[in-house]
């Protein structure tokens, strides 16, 4: 079984540094990557910093374009009310008011100004006085009655009054303009009032230039188009509240704006600018392909120094590996000999730089391993028979010395498990196996961590002992606190073991006093025992100590009062034992013992 188990860890071994040949291309390719993903990385924010640069430079400039054409179209209208104003306020009416020669004023008007199509004055009650028109002939039974027309109401207070855009023959946007006719400040005769024809602005969107394919088009408040660059779409009388950039536009939300569709279902970038006296918009297109180009040509240029970047990386990786892979797997081989056991190879490597260095090290490793070779193997075949400090104090000093007999004051703890014996003969050796190994469990680490040297196994009982061959300067206070905890960890397990039928007990005892150490046995086998009165003492304790009790003498008392609660048991006739024992029983570990030094 041994042998199977060396050849499959073997394979297992030789499978693993196989496999461990790829961990310099692994890393290669990582450093590749990673370098490779700092370049697209910067490149990819470098584009997005250049993309919001563009979409902030392409709004900035078109909502500039968009509030220029808004400025012009207001300066438009406003420049019609104001020639409509200087009309009411010739000589003519000064001297006679609404007369006959106030018509003329009307002709001078329509020829000043071809955008009015229908010029209408208005007495103060609303009534048509005088009324032109480019496109008929006005009769005297033409002229009506407007007292409520709401141009008429809101000029008659003084004020202009520019009206919502409505559309003549549903297809010409109009939007009519009132203003109040005054002999002098405040004394209102009247109200002019002009059908103003919008196709006239249709100058001012055409105008602009937005890049080569951008433009620009007005909107009132509700959607309706009522200019553009292509007065058949306006006479068409289009409706725009399906795009999204009118309504973003008419919400009055902030840009940039993302790009959206327009009318012909193309991407565009759009800013708008607002004619708050109107009630207009003004909004500036550029198709995304044509506002992209150069933020397209950046990408181009990023995009193939980032490659060239990418390559000049995979060629510096290359060359790195070319320098590290060879003497690196050299070194490979050189360890993997070396773990095979072949201490006496030697690693050469000629680099002049780490590596050789690290060769250098792994050699003097080498002749440092086949010196403590020998000294291992024998510390691992002692530790079969000896706990690990003894095993350790044997090749650490002079076997001769170390295994003469001597003398010295030791603390013996004996322990065993109450009814083993009755409970192993009725049940099979498995079950009793198996209590054996959580009950060894259990102790054994308890041994380890309190360093005790354990003389010997027999069955369900166990001798160690303190201060020798490890010095100890207060055995007793050790031996007891191991103990304590060795009662503690046990009962968990004799609680379970009675869940299940298992009816044992576990008793301890403990003696201090002289005894005689060294080897017993023959060449092949030996053992490091403890002979004397003071370990047959310590057998005798355990034997009396009921299931729970640890047991003591009067010199393991006498160094442990300031440590634990005792309970006096009375001499006890021990067998072996001319005269009556006094003992003592430990109860438990006092609230706050003083901490006792360390082996």
């Amino acid at each position: 079984m041994s042998e199977l188990g060396d050849s499959t860890e073997t394979t297992d071994y030789g499978n693993a540094r196989r496999g461990s040949g790829r961990l310099v291309r692994r890393s290669f390719i990582i450093a590749l990557v990673l370098l490779s993903s700092g370049f697209i990385a910067g490149g990819a924010m470098e584009l997005w910093f250049r993309y919001q640069e563009s979409v902030s430079s392409i709004w900035s400039l078109q909502t500039e374009m968009a509030e220029g054409a808004a400025f012009k179209i207001h300066q438009f209208m406003q420049g019609i009310e104001k020639t409509m104003r200087i009309s009411t306020q010739s000589q003519r009416i000064v001297d006679s008011g609404l007369t006959e020669e106030f018509e003329v004023e009307l002709i001078k008007l329509l020829k000043a100004v071809p955008a009015i199509t229908v010029v209408s004055a208005l007495d103060l009650s609303g009534q048509e006085q005088f009324k032109l028109s480019r496109v008929e002939l006005i009769q005297p039974g033409d002229l009506i009655f407007r007292g409520d027309d709401e141009a008429f109401l809101r000029a008659k207070g003084g004020v202009p009054y520019f009206s919502p855009v409505y559309f003549v023959r549903e297809s010409e946007p109009y939007a009519s303009i009132a203003t109040p006719i005054e002999r002098f400040a405040g004394e209102i005769l009247g109200v002019l009032i002009a059908e103003v024809n919008l196709k006239y602005i249709w100058d001012v969107v055409s105008d602009i230039q937005a890049g080569e394919k951008g433009y620009a088009y007005v909107v009132t408040g509700n959607g309706d188009l009522i200019a553009h660059p292509d007065i058949s779409l306006v006479l068409a009388r289009q409706n725009l509240m399906d795009l999204d950039q009118v309504q973003i536009a008419l919400a009055g939300e902030q840009g940039p704006f993302t790009a959206s569709d327009n009318l012909v279902s193309q991407k565009v970038i759009a800013a708008y600018a607002s004619i708050p006296d109107l009630g207009w918009i003004v909004l500036v297109e550029r198709p995304t392909s044509e506002a992209y180009a150069s933020l397209y040509s950046s990408l181009f240029r990023s995009g193939f120094f980032l490659l060239v970047g990418i390559g000049m990386a995979v060629l510096a990786s290359l060359l790195i590996g070319f320098r590290v892979v060879r003497p690196l797997q050299t070194l490979r081989e050189g360890v993997a000999r070396i773990s095979d056991g072949e201490l006496d190879h030697h690693i050469d490597i000629q680099t002049g730089d780490e590596f050789e260095t690290l060769a250098g090290e792994f050699n003097d490793m080498t002749a440092k391993l086949r010196e403590s070779y020998a000294s291992i193997e024998r510390v691992s075949h002692l530790e079969r028979f000896f706990s690990p400090q003894l095993a350790e104090a044997i090749e650490s000093s002079e076997e001769q010395d170390l295994m003469e007999d001597h003398r010295r004051e030791i603390t013996i703890v004996f322990c065993d498990l109450r009814n083993f014996t009755e409970f192993s003969s009725l049940v099979e050796p498995e079950e009793a196996m198996k209590v054996l190994r959580e009950y060894y469990q259990a102790i054994g680490a308890l041994l380890r961590r309190y360093e005790a040297t354990i003389e010997h196994f027999a069955g369900d009982g166990l001798m160690a002992f303190f201060n020798d061959p490890v010095p100890c300067p207060d055995p007793e206070v050790r031996a007891v606190r191991m103990a304590i905890e060795m009662q503690r960890d046990v009962e968990e397990l004799i609680i379970g073991w009675r869940k299940s039928g298992i009816k044992l007990g576990f008793g301890i005892g403990i003696s201090s006093g002289y005894a005689t150490l060294g080897r017993i046995g023959s060449e092949e086998q030996f053992h490091y025992a403890a002979i004397g009165s003071v370990a047959n003492l310590a057998s005798r304790l355990c034997d009396e100590a009921q299931s729970g009790q640890i047991l003591v003498t009067e010199s393991v008392y006498a160094k442990v009062d300031h440590l634990a609660d005792t309970r006096r048991t009375g001499d006890l006739t021990l067998k072996g034992f001319p005269k009556p024992v006094s003992v003592l029983e430990i109860v438990a570990l006092k609230e706050n013992p003083s901490d006792s030094p360390k082996c």
